[in-house]
């Protein structure tokens, strides 16, 4: 099974040392490094989206089976790569042609810690996977932090970004027509100054976003 592991980093460091504790190894790693990266939660959002297209042309490139999607600011368990594997091919032989991809489960940062894993959306509304659920769960789209796909699901997806209240990551997932998993057990640590977020901590909580008088407002559930 070629895997190809990608990623769109500032720096490569901490990737190098979380794929390295691996059970499992990835056929080949490739990083696309942004030595400089943009300022401002909107400039970064359109950075991801035209770095995306970038990575596009590794997997194009390369070929490979399945793309193994990592964020440079993950902490993951060291049989993080196995278990996506065991979902993938437990997952891919139940939906054949309509599996998508599945991914582990990572809390958001920015003050509002609740699951980068999200569904129900509507025009004016979506929400985020409620964090007390348990085994394989279906969701519409995940952040890029840890998932694994099919090459060719993978290339399907569209990454950009047009002001919507999420990010070019979550726009990518929700235009895959494929099924999309997440796994509530496997849970990937989220770096950020001073230390690490996970989903089992306290602050771990469930959000509702709604647009109110067209502005986008959250309620904790």
């Amino acid at each position: 099974m070629n895997i190809l592991c990608i990623a769109q980093v500032e720096d490569r460091a901490n990737l190098d040392k979380q794929i390295a504790k691996q059970t499992m190894q990835p056929t080949r790693v490739i990083y696309y490094v942004d030595k400089h990266p943009a300022k401002g939660i909107d400039e970064r959002r359109k950075r991801i989206a035209v770095n995306h297209k970038r990575l596009m042309t590794i997997v194009e490139a390369y070929q490979p089976d399945l793309v193994w999607q990592l964020e440079g600011d993950v902490d993951l368990p060291v049989g993080c790569l196995e278990i996506l594997v065991q979902n993938y091919l437990e997952l891919s032989a139940k939906d054949g042609k309509h599996f998508g991809y599945i991914s582990g489960i990572q809390v958001g940062r920015h003050g509002l810690y609740c699951l980068g894993a999200w569904r129900n959306f509507t025009p004016d509304s979506f929400e985020s996977l409620d964090y007390t659920l348990t085994g394989i769960q279906q969701i519409e789209a995940t952040g890029f932090y840890c998932l694994l796909a099919p090459k060719d699901v993978w290339l399907s997806g569209k990454c950009s970004w047009n002001n919507e209240p999420y990010g070019c990551d979550v726009v990518w997932g929700r235009s895959i027509k494929q099924n999309k998993y997440v796994n509530m057990s496997l849970t990937i640590g989220h770096i950020i100054k001073g230390g690490i977020i996970r989903p089992e901590h306290k602050s771990t909580t469930t959000a509702k976003f709604r647009k109110i008088n067209d502005k986008w407002e959250y309620k904790v559930l």
